[in-house]
Protein backbone atom coordinates (compact mmCIF):
# COMPACT_ATOMS: atom_id res chain seq x y z
CA UNK A 1 0.00 0.00 0.00
CA UNK A 2 3.01 2.51 0.86
CA UNK A 3 4.03 1.41 -3.07
CA UNK A 4 1.25 2.74 -4.43
CA UNK A 5 1.37 5.50 -2.34
CA UNK A 6 4.50 6.40 -3.47
CA UNK A 7 3.89 6.08 -7.28
CA UNK A 8 1.10 8.47 -6.63
CA UNK A 9 3.13 11.15 -5.29
CA UNK A 10 6.06 10.28 -8.48
CA UNK A 11 2.99 10.66 -10.93
CA UNK A 12 1.55 13.94 -9.77
CA UNK A 13 5.23 15.11 -9.29
CA UNK A 14 5.62 13.64 -13.08
CA UNK A 15 2.64 15.62 -14.05
CA UNK A 16 3.54 19.02 -12.74
CA UNK A 17 6.83 19.30 -13.99
CA UNK A 18 5.32 18.76 -17.10
CA UNK A 19 3.30 21.62 -16.86
CA UNK A 20 5.80 23.90 -16.67
CA UNK A 21 6.83 24.26 -20.42
CA UNK A 22 8.57 26.83 -22.08
CA UNK A 23 6.44 29.40 -23.99
CA UNK A 24 6.09 27.50 -27.49
CA UNK A 25 6.60 30.44 -30.66
CA UNK A 26 5.05 28.22 -33.27
CA UNK A 27 1.81 28.38 -31.38
CA UNK A 28 2.09 32.04 -30.71
CA UNK A 29 2.76 32.40 -34.52
CA UNK A 30 -0.69 30.82 -35.25
CA UNK A 31 -2.51 32.59 -32.62
CA UNK A 32 -1.28 35.87 -33.62
CA UNK A 33 -1.97 35.09 -37.04
CA UNK A 34 -5.47 34.08 -36.39
CA UNK A 35 -6.22 36.90 -34.11
CA UNK A 36 -4.26 39.95 -34.63
CA UNK A 37 -2.82 39.73 -38.16
CA UNK A 38 -5.42 41.85 -40.30
CA UNK A 39 -4.83 44.51 -38.63
CA UNK A 40 -1.03 44.51 -37.15
CA UNK A 41 0.79 43.50 -40.41
CA UNK A 42 5.10 43.99 -40.07
CA UNK A 43 4.97 48.00 -39.91
CA UNK A 44 3.39 48.18 -36.97
CA UNK A 45 6.13 45.95 -34.69
CA UNK A 46 9.05 47.87 -37.24
CA UNK A 47 8.25 51.54 -36.41
CA UNK A 48 10.71 53.80 -34.79
CA UNK A 49 8.01 54.27 -32.09
CA UNK A 50 7.92 50.88 -30.68
CA UNK A 51 5.93 50.42 -27.21
CA UNK A 52 7.70 47.33 -25.45
CA UNK A 53 11.19 48.35 -24.87
CA UNK A 54 11.83 44.52 -23.09
CA UNK A 55 10.12 41.36 -23.20
CA UNK A 56 7.81 42.15 -20.26
CA UNK A 57 6.55 45.31 -22.35
CA UNK A 58 6.12 42.90 -25.55
CA UNK A 59 4.21 40.74 -23.14
CA UNK A 60 2.27 43.57 -21.79
CA UNK A 61 1.26 44.58 -24.98
CA UNK A 62 -0.15 41.15 -25.63
CA UNK A 63 -1.81 40.62 -22.59
CA UNK A 64 -3.53 44.16 -23.16
CA UNK A 65 -5.14 43.45 -26.43
CA UNK A 66 -6.03 40.10 -25.28
CA UNK A 67 -8.18 41.86 -23.44
CA UNK A 68 -9.25 44.58 -25.51
CA UNK A 69 -10.08 41.87 -28.44
CA UNK A 70 -11.85 39.52 -25.53
CA UNK A 71 -9.56 36.38 -27.12
CA UNK A 72 -9.35 35.09 -23.64
CA UNK A 73 -6.07 34.00 -23.98
CA UNK A 74 -4.91 31.81 -21.27
CA UNK A 75 -1.12 32.86 -19.82
CA UNK A 76 0.79 30.67 -21.40
CA UNK A 77 -1.11 31.37 -24.76
CA UNK A 78 0.09 35.20 -24.26
CA UNK A 79 3.50 33.68 -23.55
CA UNK A 80 3.40 31.72 -26.95
CA UNK A 81 2.64 35.04 -28.81
CA UNK A 82 4.98 37.30 -27.02
CA UNK A 83 7.91 35.00 -27.27
CA UNK A 84 6.81 34.57 -31.24
CA UNK A 85 6.76 38.70 -31.59
CA UNK A 86 9.86 38.95 -29.98
CA UNK A 87 11.79 36.44 -31.61
CA UNK A 88 10.55 37.58 -35.07
CA UNK A 89 10.98 41.58 -34.08
CA UNK A 90 12.17 42.50 -31.09
CA UNK A 91 15.01 40.33 -29.65
CA UNK A 92 15.27 41.59 -26.18
CA UNK A 93 16.22 38.76 -23.59
CA UNK A 94 13.52 36.30 -22.96
CA UNK A 95 13.22 35.66 -18.94
CA UNK A 96 13.99 32.27 -17.99
CA UNK A 97 10.26 31.79 -16.14
CA UNK A 98 9.12 32.12 -20.27
CA UNK A 99 11.87 30.50 -22.29
CA UNK A 100 12.70 27.58 -19.52
CA UNK A 101 13.77 24.95 -22.10
CA UNK A 102 17.31 24.33 -24.14
CA UNK A 103 14.94 24.85 -27.42
CA UNK A 104 13.29 28.35 -26.63
CA UNK A 105 16.64 29.29 -25.44
CA UNK A 106 18.70 28.72 -28.52
CA UNK A 107 15.49 30.42 -29.83
CA UNK A 108 15.55 33.59 -27.91
CA UNK A 109 19.45 33.76 -28.55
CA UNK A 110 18.48 34.52 -32.28
CA UNK A 111 18.68 37.60 -33.93
CA UNK A 112 15.32 39.11 -34.47
CA UNK A 113 13.72 38.06 -37.95
CA UNK A 114 15.78 34.66 -38.02
CA UNK A 115 12.96 32.18 -36.38
CA UNK A 116 9.88 32.33 -34.58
Amino acid sequence: MRLLGCAWVLLGAVCVAGSAQAADAARGKILYETRCNACHKASVHQREARKAASFKGVREQVARWSVELRSGWSSDEIDDVALYLNNRYYGFPCPDAVCGSAQAKAIRARPPGQGG
